[in-house]
């Protein structure tokens, strides 16, 4: 099997070129990590890889590829990693950076991406923050489909007399199949919303921080730290988890945030800048109409979803999370269908989507 797939820049003396290395989906995410598609951009003097994602086997890959790049004469000036956003399959190699050999190297996250003054991608504080964040709304233990919902019954009981430290347990115990981040030496540089320009591309306008004749812009949704990469040049537009099945996946997620990212890409695609969509898990979608097509579905689904939640709401008018999911599952064939695959098989989770619409819809804080 290859180890990469060279997506442009047929020439081995192309000044610029993308080149994939595939990830995997997980088929539990309990017993093996989800590991995001990394994606390198090679531009005459520059290097950006984007989404270093995580475990040693793919960064082993991209230093491979490196380093056969560099014997074949190519001497680059400058190396970036763009971490799509900070979750632990996205920007678990930052330490690739390094890896390129260059005297001018930069790792880029969100700011929202940090803790603490350090990137947020370390897989147990993770998974206890999935906990910690949705105990004002539901509990997380009580919220997955059977079987693992028998795993988890246990961990429910512990709640009740020690949560934190029954917390602390879920989260190692959810960890122990995701591998632990490689940094590196090097400090990641927060992108600040401060920092945004206006740009306007072909009557789109766009808010972005400029790399070159690229655009990295904030595409919220998913998480608060997404950022997407577009490169006009090359019709070339990288989204991490923007277009992610299970969105919104999170408490901390958007339903709002992730249709209007989907919106922004679509005004892109539809003024003839996007001619490939390279997303973090799935394939790449070439041609203007394919891409249109994927997004049409994916904001269809996502407003749908939102209002299915807003309907059985309305008509019952059940505030309680745990009791309104059970019945959006049973009324709404779309959610039941996403509840029966979520998590661990599928990142996904009904009860977040329903909290989230309702506290996007003002109906809870």
């Amino acid at each position: 099997m290859a180890l990469w797939q060279l997506l442009s820049g047929p020439h081995e003396d192309s000044p610029s070129r993308v080149v994939l290395f595939k990830g995997k989906l997980a088929r539990n995410a309990i017993l093996e990590p989800m590991i995001s598609n990394a994606y390198l951009l090679e531009d005459e003097d520059s290097v950006i890889i984007y989404d270093p994602s995580c475990g040693q086997e793919i960064g082993r890959r991209i230093e491979r590829y490196l380093a056969e790049r560099r014997r074949q004469g190519v001497s680059w000036q400058k190396a970036l990693v763009v971490a799509g956003h900070s979750h632990m399959d996205h920007a678990g190699n930052l330490y690739l950076a390094e890896a390129a050999g260059v005297r001018k190297a930069l790792i880029l996250v969100h700011e929202a991406g940090f803790h603490n003054g350090r990137v947020f991608n370390e897989p147990a504080p993770m998974f206890e923050k999935l906990v910690s964040i949705t105990r004002g709304y539901f509990s997380r233990y009580e919220s997955f489909p059977f079987p693992a919902s028998l795993l988890l019954a246990p961990f429910l009981l512990m709640d009740r007399i020690a949560p934190d430290r029954t917390r602390k347990l879920f989260g190692r115990l959810a960890s122990m199949a995701w591998p632990q981040p490689i940094n590196g030496a090097l400090r990641p540089e927060p992108l600040r919303e401060s920092d945004l320009q206006d740009t306007d591309l072909e009557g789109v306008p766009l808010r972005g921080w400029r790399l070159g004749d690229k655009i990295v812009f904030p595409t919220p949704g998913h998480s608060p730290c997404s950022v997407s990469l577009l490169w006009p040049r090359e019709k070339s537009l990288f989204v991490s988890d923007a277009d992610w099945i299970g969105n919104p996946v999170f408490m901390f997620s958007s339903i709002n945030g992730c249709i209007q990212s989907l919106r922004t890409f679509r005004d892109l695609t539809h003024a003839g800048l996007v001619e490939r969509f390279l997303p973090a898990h799935g394939l790449v979608k070439t041609g203007r109409e394919s891409i249109l097509s994927h997004l049409r579905l994916h904001i269809g689904r996502l407003e749908s979803m939102r209002d299915e939640v807003l309907m059985v709401y309305q008509t019952h008018g059940e505030k309680d999370v745990r009791r309104l999911a059970k019945l959006v599952i049973r009324e709404s064939p779309l959610m039941r269908s996403i509840y029966l695959h979520s998590s661990p098989r599928m990142v996904a989770n009904v009860y977040d989507t329903v909290a989230v619409c309702l506290r996007e819809a003002v109906v809870l804080y």
